[in-house]
């Protein structure tokens, strides 16, 4: 198996059409037809299935993708790097866009420490981002728990509460911090990647919550609760996302969320990542 054969699939799947991947790789057809039976051939399975509309993925294709864009990638960041080598170094590092106001402080902090460095910024969920860091593409990460931690190393950066998020007009039993029984009644928006966790507490305190909506976005959440279909429950450091709504944070110490800075487990880390762990260490 090549590069160059995955390259030629990944061109293929994203283009829908062997046809419209030729052309865009500037090459006709009959040769990366051939490059697709090589590989099929190579692995022996099919990878795509012809369609009246183009090519459609199969179970071992649509494996295949993922990782082969994994692989192209950190083949494309090692060849960036090595060009750069005697000149700057490269710290790849993934965020999740709700971290960004945690980790930028000791970002600024090394920058000024280290001005020989540039960096590779991956943005994604925590989860995308911890699969990122197991196949080599990140060096290191900022994450937010619930996340299984087995098989990384991990700096805890910060610990934060629940937040209820009511909308403009909603009117609420008590001022300041809540508990999860003051929201019994009230519709709640739950982002997914908190809603075991908020379900749990409520299971354990015997309250039965009128879940509303589950979503995969805060964003949208947002919106939801804007519109006043909905109380939503968050992090902390998501009130960046609920301006003009009502903030209350909750007291169920359980509900607490932890950022923290993960990286791979096992073998050694570069010079660079060990910089950034120790400035990031200094200050938490």
């Amino acid at each position: 198996m090549e590069l160059r054969q995955l390259e030629y699939f990944c061109r293929i799947v994203e283009s829908g059409s062997i046809h419209e991947a030729a052309r865009r790789l500037n090459m006709s057809q009959p040769p990366l037809s051939y490059q697709l039976k090589q590989l099929e051939q190579e692995l022996h399975t099919a990878l795509l299935m012809r369609t009246s509309k183009g090519v459609a993925l199969t179970e071992a294709g649509q494996m295949l993708y993922q990782r082969a864009c994994s692989l192209l990638e950190y083949a494309r960041s090692t060849s960036r790097e090595v060009s750069e080598a005697g000149k700057k170094r490269v710290l790849r590092l993934g965020i999740t866009s709700t971290t960004v106001p945690t980790i930028l402080p000791d970002i600024a902090r090394f920058v000024h420490a280290h001005p020989d460095v540039n960096f590779e910024v991956r943005d994604g969920t925590t989860f995308t981002l911890l699969q990122l860091l197991l196949d080599g593409i990140i060096d290191v990460s900022v994450a937010r728990t619930p996340l299984r931690l087995e098989n990384v190393e991990y700096m805890q950066l910060s610990t934060e509460p629940m937040i209820a998020v009511f909308p403009p007009d909603s009117r609420v039993e008590k001022e300041g911090v809540l508990g999860l029984r003051h929201l019994l009644g009230r519709p709640l928006i739950l982002y997914r990647r908190y809603e075991r966790l908020i379900l749990e507490e409520f299971s354990r305190q015997n309250i039965h919550p009128d879940v509303f909506c589950v979503c995969d976005d805060a964003r949208d959440a947002m919106l939801w609760v804007k519109a006043g279909l909905a109380t939503a429950i968050f992090p902390q450091s998501m009130h960046s996302l609920c301006t003009g709504l009502r903030i209350q944070p909750l007291e169920e110490t359980a509900l607490e969320t932890q950022t923290v800075l993960i990286w791979k487990k096992g073998g050694p880390l570069s010079p660079v990542v060990q910089d950034f762990l120790q400035v990031c260490q200094a200050h938490h």
